[in-house]
C-alpha cells in the first residue's frame, strides 16, 4: 500500500514538472516589444498610453516611449489561445491579462481591448513570423488578416497600428 501511494506521488510530480516546462517553454511573460535595427537595441518600447497607472488602460492607443528599463506600460505577456475554435498567439498586457494588442476597427491603430471573444479574437489573434531572427506580427483572422503590427518611425511617441505595409514591423523583445 505505501509503495502504491509513493508511485502516485511521484506520477504527480512528473505530471506537474511536464505541465510547468511545457508552459514555460510555450509563452513568453513580462516581456517588452521594442523596434528592432541593424546592430544596435532602441530604447523605443511599446506602450500604452496613459498619463497615469490609476487610467484604465482598455481601449488606449499604443505608441512607442523611449525609457531605458521598461515598466509597468511596457510590460506584456505572448500566449497561445483559442477561442472558438480558433488559436493565434495574443500579446497581452502583462498589468489585466484581459486586454491585449487589438486592431481598432475604426482607425487601425494598435490598442488594448478584451481578446477573449470570437469578435475581439479576430483583432487580437496574430501570427508569429520569423520569430527568432526578425519577429513580426500579422492578424490572423477577420477581414483585417495579413496586416503586420507596425510603427510609423523608432521614435518616441511614434503611433503602433497595423498595415499591410510591411516596412518598420519588426520587433525585439
Amino acid at each position: 500500500m505505501n509503495l502504491k501511494k509513493k508511485i502516485v506521488a511521484l506520477g504527480m510530480v512528473c505530471a506537474l514538472a511536464l505541465g510547468m516546462a511545457t508552459s514555460a517553454f510555450a509563452d513568453y511573460n513580462n516581456i517588452s516589444y521594442r523596434p528592432m535595427r541593424s546592430g544596435s537595441y532602441s530604447y523605443n518600447w511599446l506602450n500604452v498610453n496613459r498619463s497615469s497607472a490609476s487610467i484604465s488602460p482598455k481601449g488606449k492607443n499604443l505608441i512607442l516611449w523611449n525609457v531605458t528599463t521598461p515598466k509597468t506600460d511596457q510590460k506584456f505577456n505572448e500566449w497561445t489561445k483559442t477561442v472558438g475554435g480558433r488559436t493565434g498567439t495574443v500579446i497581452c498586457f502583462a498589468d489585466n491579462t484581459s486586454l491585449a494588442v487589438n486592431r481598432s476597427s475604426s482607425t487601425g491603430s494598435a490598442i488594448l481591448w478584451t481578446w477573449n471573444n470570437v469578435v475581439s479574437f479576430n483583432d487580437s489573434a496574430l501570427i508569429p513570423i520569423n520569430r527568432w531572427d526578425s519577429p513580426q506580427y500579422e492578424l490572423k483572422f477577420g477581414s483585417s488578416a495579413g496586416q503586420y503590427l507596425r510603427y510609423a518611425s523608432d521614435a518616441s511617441g511614434a503611433r503602433v497600428y497595423f498595415s499591410a505595409n510591411t516596412s518598420n514591423t519588426v520587433w525585439d523583445n
